[in-house]
């Protein structure tokens, strides 16, 4: 019970690498419903400021309407233009975005909770825990989180397990 208490008095904040998240799980026929993970972390922590970052792509429509609808659901939505290469390759990656907002937040908070499986923060994630931070991340499980980012953290957390966060799409291949 105390644990609980001390816990709900951190100050924490929560950062999601929407890229990360979303290519795993489309990958398995599956959405991410973000209010409900916004709702679930809310409920067990006390959240000051939620921050997705969202890559796109101009002619995506799609990707626009995920970036409307996470803005309304109570996010603050950093995004970047993705840098198609010369092979038709996409470059979307925003770990350096991620890094310095949740550097310029650190003396604002006391617990850092990244959705993310990503190993490329585990640098963050030691600097974060050696400024006295508490660092939870959840991840999508079964593989997709590096193993290294779930040492290098306090908690780990399966994004699958949280109820009603993932929602299984039928697959149109037979």
């Amino acid at each position: 019970m105390l644990e609980e208490m001390e816990k709900s008095m951190l100050r924490a904040a929560v950062f999601v690498d929407l890229q990360n998240v979303q290519e795993v799980f489309e990958k398995q026929w599956s959405e991410v419903r973000y209010d409900k993970l916004r709702d679930y972390i809310k409920s067990k922590h006390n959240v000051i400021k939620f921050v997705a970052f969202i890559p796109y792509k101009a002619d995506d429509e799609k990707r626009q309407r995920l970036i409307d609808a996470i803005s309304l659901m109570g996010y603050r939505v950093i995004c970047k233009q993705a840098k198609e290469r010369p092979d038709g390759s996409v470059k979307a990656n925003m770990d350096m975005e991620i890094a310095l907002e949740i550097h310029s937040m650190v003396d604002s908070i006391d617990e850092v909770i990244l959705v993310s499986g990503d190993s490329d923060f585990c640098p963050l994630v030691d600097f974060l825990s050696r400024r006295g931070k508490r660092i939870k991340v959840i991840g999508p499980g079964r593989g997709p989180t590096s193993l290294e980012l779930i040492r290098t953290a306090d908690d780990f957390e399966n994004i699958d397990e949280i109820e009603s966060v993932i929602i299984r799409l039928q697959s149109d291949v037979i």
